[in-house]
């Protein structure tokens, strides 16, 4: 019969840290209440494994351990006290692991200073923000960008907006499917496009679900198949051959920011990166490798490290503008603004449309494809145009860093009609 102690929540155990010490070592009280929910907590006592009774989870009766009756009969204090504290919590409470760690600091370390439970939606949020700031900021092996935290913030604020506004009381238990209509029709009489709307509901069902993780949370409403994220497919340009031609030839000369971003961008495209990763490029990223000189990228977003041969053209705008040498980096908003006007230079005019929802509403309209250049059209020019020049999957994908086939066939802007034309160029069709 196990000696563990048993409460209504869950169960307690001492454990020594380190069974195979040869001297003291911590006694640790362990508490297991559900499915991969476990505190340790070290209750300040040490005791060599030899003195240690497992099975009763007791020092042994030792004569010359003088403060074995002490340390047993705490023990025991530190137990009942504990289970004694947590039949007291509501459901939600005993899930909750601050909580729990409150009261084994009270308990054990006789601290009156129990960490307040969170229990409101909005206060939640604001602590999942708040910690997501701290990883972003300061844990570099758990990646999280400070767009993605941003974008965190802004749904909070529509939420808070919402519930001012609609009078609608929102917190855990009012986030249903009622919620989910009234808020969606909320956002698109403010004029959010559809795909913003989805932005929000896929945060805030994030939020949700960490909130639920935390056992915070016990409103499982938001995991209805109704309650979705919505979205329409984007714009995404990919510019062709010619057109890229036409961008490294047109004569910038006169205005030296369109000249500086329109350099940038082709980097970006003869190397496939991100603009992260593309805009600042530096000398010491050159290397040789068989007489033949590559970049190599650390990338920010995935960490992956990736190699790409310096394209000719690279190495022509180093010689040519920058008496050999890559180009300064240029604020990210001014490359989106700049590459534009260079692409109206060089007449990039092809007529695009454009379908979007926009605040409930179905728009049309046709613009220029040079309004729609943006940093990030360079790598998925690369992309799509090293696909359509032959170029071997496997190999675009060791130089942009997708993960998977999927990923990347996604990525890419290829028409049913190149695709055909590709594909009738195969050995199959000869």
């Amino acid at each position: 019969m196990s000696k563990a102690i048993q409460s209504t929540s869950g169960t307690i155990k001492y454990r020594l840290k380190d069974v195979n010490a040869k001297t003291e070592t911590s006694i640790v009280l362990d508490y297991s209440f559900g499915r991969n929910n476990r505190i340790k907590f070290a209750t300040g006592y040490k005791v060599n494994p030899k003195n240690w009774d497992k099975s009763n989870q007791r020092i042994r009766a030792v004569s010359t351990l003088r403060n074995r009756d002490t340390v047993n009969k705490d023990l025991l204090r530190y137990s009942s006290n504990f289970i004694e504290e947590v039949s007291n919590l509501t459901e939600v409470e005993k899930q909750n692991r601050k909580i729990l760690k409150g009261l084994l600091e009270k308990i054990i370390r006789d601290s009156e200073e129990v960490e307040k439970p969170i229990t409101s939606f909005f206060e939640f949020a604001e602590n999942f923000i708040s910690s997501k700031e701290n990883q972003a900021k300061n844990i570099g092996a758990v990646k999280l960008s400070p767009i993605t935290v941003r974008s965190y913030k802004q749904t909070v604020n529509r939420l808070k907006d919402f519930d001012k506004e609609v009078k609608y009381s929102l917190d855990f238990e009012s986030i249903n499917l009622k919620f989910y209509y009234i808020f969606i029709e909320f956002l698109e009489k403010k004029n959010y496009s559809i795909n913003t709307i989805g932005k929000h509901i896929k945060n805030l069902v994030t939020i949700l679900n960490r909130a639920s993780d935390d056992g915070i949370n016990t409103n499982f409403q938001y995991r209805h198949r109704e309650f979705k994220t919505v979205s329409e497919e984007t714009i995404s340009i990919y510019l062709t051959e010619s057109e890229i031609e036409a961008l490294y030839n047109v004569d910038l000369s006169k205005t030296k920011d369109w000249e500086l971003a329109r350099d940038i961008f082709l980097i970006g495209y003869y190397t496939g990166q991100r603009v992260s990763d593309y805009n600042g490029i530096r000398a010491d990223q050159i290397k040789v490798f068989n007489n033949r000189e590559v970049f190599e990228f650390t990338q920010k977003k995935t960490s992956k490290k990736v190699y790409v041969p310096i394209h000719p053209r690279i190495k022509s705008i180093m010689n040519e503008r920058y008496d050999g040498n890559l180009p300064r980096k240029l604020n990210a908003p001014d490359i989106n603004e700049y590459i534009k006007e260079a692409g109206r230079k060089a007449k990039i005019n092809e007529q695009i449309s454009i379908k979007r929802t926009i605040g409930g509403k179905k728009t049309n309209e046709t613009v220029s494809k040079h309004t729609l250049i943006v940093s990030h059209t360079a790598r998925r020019s690369f992309c799509t145009n090293a696909y359509l020049s032959k170029m071997s999957t496997i190999d675009i994908m060791a130089i942009s860093g997708h993960s998977t086939e999927r990923e990347f066939y996604k990525y890419i802007k290829v028409t049913p009609q190149e695709r055909a034309v590709k594909i009738a160029d195969s050995a199959f069709f000869q």
